[in-house]
């Protein structure tokens, strides 16, 4: 089922990145099973894909850079000091998706996950949900030429390290912001930089040399609405 327009139409790279360890003013990772301050309700579901064909993902290849559907799903592979994204045309609001996730390289200081409310011009702006191989999760913003930190990146017990497969929900409902991973919260915050935007894919890396390898499947995208019983 394909029913956002045009699904994936721009890639886009960025070669400054910072993944600074500054403070988060905001909420940050959470405790084992701690509640989220903000439940949220499902509402239509906008997009379906499994990666059986690729005619609705674009392709980019270049020298240590592929970004396009292979074996099933949509790979992102790249090596060098940047984070690379790929989004959708149609412009949403409040939304939750999730999608299945496994790191192929073997090294684990990395981060990868999804994005929402990413700028229409292809900039990079916007709001970042990522995982490492190594363990850890966080929440970020882009302003289109650095990753910043909203929730800086701690280790989760929820994320499943190396060659894992985890499934990563990133909720984005009014100015309220939401990781989870393998169906357990795991981190949360409250920004309200962006209301508006497309969802995304992203990798990150912050080593020069080194290379991220990622699949990526089952991208499931949902209108949503916030829910006053916390889920």
């Amino acid at each position: 089922m394909r029913t956002i327009a045009s699904l994936m139409r721009y890639i886009g790279l960025a070669s400054l990145l910072l993944l600074a360890t500054a403070c988060s003013a905001l909420e940050g990772i959470v405790a084992p099973g701690s509640a989220p301050s903000l439940g949220y309700r499902y509402l239509e579901l906008l997009l379906e894909d499994d990666f059986a064909d690729g005619d609705a993902w674009r392709s980019y290849r270049a020298d240590d850079l592929f970004l396009g559907v292979q074996d099933g799903a949509f790979k992102i592979d790249f090596a060098g000091r940047k984070y690379v994204w790929t989004q959708g045309e149609a412009l949403l609001a409040d939304v939750v998706l999730e999608a299945d996730l496994r790191q192929e390289s073997d090294n684990d200081h990395n981060a990868f996950g999804l994005a929402c409310r990413l700028d229409p011009a292809n900039s990079g702006r916007g709001y970042y949900f990522l995982i490492s191989g190594d363990g850890f999760a966080s929440i970020r913003w882009s302003d289109g030429g650095s990753l910043q930190p909203i929730v800086a990146a701690k280790p989760s017990a929820h994320v499943q390290r190396g060659q894992a497969r985890n499934r990563v929900r990133a909720v984005c409902v009014g100015d309220y912001l939401a990781l989870w991973v393998n169906d357990e919260f795991v981190a949360e915050a409250r920004d309200g930089r962006a209301s508006r935007g497309a969802v995304g894919l992203a990798g990150v890396m912050n080593y020069a040399g080194r290379r991220l390898a990622v699949s990526i499947d089952a991208v499931k995208v949902w209108r949503a609405a916030p829910d006053n019983r916390a889920r």
